[in-house]
């Protein structure tokens, strides 16, 4: 692609986080000054087709309901033609309701076809961002694989999301390479692995005990039924969280299940970002009241998960996500520190460097970027990437002359 300068904005992935940002700016009334102004979209996939097959291809329940994801987009705005798509009538019926991630996606791509419609260049398709170069005059450039300069703009965005790093966990717990599968290729519908291994007679391990863990137990037990002996299927987790809407419903939950309890000062529900919520919740509680013996709760260091995982035909991989970061560069050459993992940014969605500095200029929004609550906990959800994590880069967009 042309080099291209004197941009306001660059956002570096085109991701359902991503969106948020001229979800935002329409809401605030300021997406026609921020487009005239330069605002540069910029992702690695080829073409639209294989963006759209990027957003949530699952096979499994949301762990929000309907008007969540419907929430950013502002009702007479820009971008309400998406909220009268198959997609947004249907979440709108079930607005009160967990829905597929499939439908999610739908709605997904309904916005990015509209985002991409405003901009007068559209996406940029095949950008394959490897670094970030701060310029002299405070600008920065994003650079491809191949050293050449795609964008330059006073202020960057990264929404590139994040990655399930099986290499290091495979190192970690010594579990051959073969014998793992990230919890969203099985979500995916990469099943036939563990099909493999029920046919066998052998044993499936889920590793860890979020909702990725819960939701990957659910959707085997779901497709292979009475396939799955009693024992047949291990979750190991390190610690369990259950979401309530309020303090009234985590007090009918008796005190040996409920769990820690964390209450967002926001929105008054408990264990908002971490907590279980609708399916995964309540195969968590029947596994915990010993009713369905096909699976089986297991703390992590324990002799049984060291056992389980060394002869487990299969391992899910359901720990989280890194960074799929993207290396930042000062006016010197020098590469900014980051901290290990996963990225961190402050509550204005600015990113952080390993030293707890802000970097000017450079925000992160999405998965990968996800700001922490007061419990550490990180603020994972569309809603609120669409909503205040867009808002609160928005408001720091000024004109050109003030960057």
């Amino acid at each position: 692609m042309r080099a291209v300068s004197g941009v306001l904005c660059q956002v570096i992935g085109c991701g359902p986080a991503a969106l948020g940002l001229a979800l935002a700016a329409d809401r605030r009334g300021e997406l026609p000054r921020l487009v005239s102004e330069g605002l540069a979209f910029l992702d690695r996939a080829p073409t639209p087709a294989a963006l759209s097959g990027l957003r949530f291809p699952f096979l499994i329940d949301a762990n929000s309901v309907g008007k969540d994801f419907l929430a950013g987009v502002r009702p007479d705005g820009i971008f309400a033609t998406a909220l009268h798509g198959r997609a947004g009538e249907l979440l709108r019926e079930r607005h009160d309701r967990q829905v597929p991630l499939a439908l999610v996606g739908e709605f997904m791509n309904d916005l990015s076809r509209a985002v991409e419609a405003v901009l007068p260049d559209g996406f940029t398709y095949g950008a394959d961002v490897r670094e970030i170069r701060r310029n002299r005059d405070g600008s920065w450039t994003s650079v491809d694989s191949a050293g050449s300069a795609l964008v330059t703009s006073g202020l960057v965005v990264l929404a590139t999301g994040g990655y399930e790093d099986t290499q290091q966990v495979s190192h970690r717990y010594g579990i051959p390479p073969g014998r793992l599968i990230g919890s969203a290729q099985l979500m995916s519908g990469r099943l036939d692995e563990a099909a493999r291994v029920l046919r066998a007679g052998g044993r499936i391990a889920v590793l860890g005990g979020s909702h990725s863990g819960f939701a990957a137990a659910e959707l085997l037990l779901d497709r292979f039924g009475d396939g799955i002996p009693e024992g047949g299927l291990v979750l190991v987790h390190r610690s369990i969280s259950l979401a309530y809407a309020d303090r009234a419903e985590a007090d009918s939950v008796p005190p040996a299940l409920a769990g820690r309890l964390e209450t967002c000062p926001e929105s008054g529900v408990i264990n908002r970002f971490h907590g279980l919520r609708s399916g995964p919740r309540e195969l968590c509680l029947r596994a915990l009241q010993g009713r369905e013996p096909r699976l089986t709760l297991c703390h992590t260091g324990s002799d049984a998960a060291r056992g389980v995982l060394a002869e487990a035909g299969l391992v899910v991989h359901a720990l989280g996500y890194r960074t799929r970061a993207v290396p930042v560069f000062d006016q010197w050459g020098e590469r900014i520190p980051m901290a290990d993992g996963a990225v961190q940014v402050d509550d204005e969605c600015r990113i952080v460097d390993a030293g707890h500095h802000t970097v000017p200029g450079v925000f992160g929004i999405g998965l990968g970027y996800a700001r922490c609550d007061a419990w550490g906990r990180r603020r994972v959800g569309i809603n609120t990437f669409h909503g205040e994590d867009g808002e609160r880069i928005v408001a720091a967009m000024p004109a050109p002359a003030e960057v």
